[in-house]
Order: C-alpha cells, then sequence, then structure tokens
C-alpha cells in the first residue's frame, strides 16, 4: 500500500512503521513525502511565495523582494516599466543620473501618475523650491550634514 511522494519525484513513498503526530504519520499508512522532499518543497515553495513581498525601509520608501536576496524600490520598478526601460544610472550624486520624485511627497504612493523620473540635479533644485514655497507646507525641509557642526 505504497503511495506517490506528493513532492512531484514519482517515487514511491513507504508506510509509517508508527504512529507519529509531529510529522503526521498514521502506523500502516503511506508516508506523503520520502526523507528530504517535504524540506525541499517547503522551502522552494516559501521562495517562490516570497517574491513580492514588500517592506517599509527606514527612509519611508517601499522595498519589494524581486529574487532570492534581491530588492528593489517600488518607485523604481513602476518607473521603468512605465518608461519600458531602466533608469539611466551614471553614479549617485551625478547631475545626469535619473532619480524618482514622489508628486505629492508620499514615498509609499507608488501609482505612476504620482511619479516623476527626472534628472538628480533637476530633482535637487525641485526640492529646494519645494521647501521655501508657501503653497507646499506638506514638504518638510530636506535636513543634510547632520555632522558636527562647526561653532
Amino acid at each position: 500500500m505504497n503511495a506517490l511522494c506528493q513532492c512531484g519525484c514519482g517515487q514511491a513513498t513507504r508506510v509509517a512503521p508508527v504512529n507519529d503526530r509531529s510529522k503526521g504519520w498514521i502506523k500502516g499508512e503511506p508516508l506523503r513525502f520520502l526523507k528530504g522532499h517535504n524540506a525541499a518543497i517547503n522551502t522552494a515553495k516559501r521562495a517562490t511565495e516570497a517574491i513580492g513581498n514588500r517592506r517599509l525601509t527606514s527612509h519611508g520608501y517601499v522595498l519589494v523582494l524581486i529574487a532570492k536576496g534581491v530588492r528593489q524600490y517600488e518607485h523604481i520598478l513602476v518607473a521603468e516599466r512605465a518608461l519600458g526601460r531602466p533608469l539611466k544610472s551614471l553614479g549617485a550624486g551625478h547631475p545626469q543620473t535619473e532619480v524618482v520624485h514622489h508628486i505629492n511627497g508620499n514615498k509609499t504612493d507608488n501609482s505612476p501618475s504620482n511619479l516623476l523620473v527626472c534628472t538628480h540635479k533637476y530633482h535637487v533644485e525641485l526640492h529646494h523650491r519645494l521647501e521655501r514655497s508657501p503653497v507646499w507646507p506638506e514638504f518638510r525641509p530636506v535636513i543634510r550634514n547632520q555632522g558636527a557642526r562647526h561653532a
């Protein structure tokens, strides 16, 4: 009374020699998996199900798991999908590197209509203008260089 392993390998399983509730064994009934096959299928299933998981960073941006051990900012993924190409990157802080600006200031609102792709240079200028504008009070000033201050 053998059954096939439920991991999909097609191999026959053995009959449970004893009752073991922790393993789900019932004496005399076929086992569901060969030894080690249950862990492999569960690990692969968990890894596949985890793709797409989202979490919030300490800076308020949404990170998405796109592959095992690889996370990407959601706003960048959305912008690149809308553009149909990757953003141009010439290095962090380079004036012509493309970045994504959240129009309404909400870093978790990653709808395409709320995202503006612009150069790093324009993005810095835009934030300076927004910080000075009385029309946009919801944009809090960006605090830079919080290190030791000279007296």
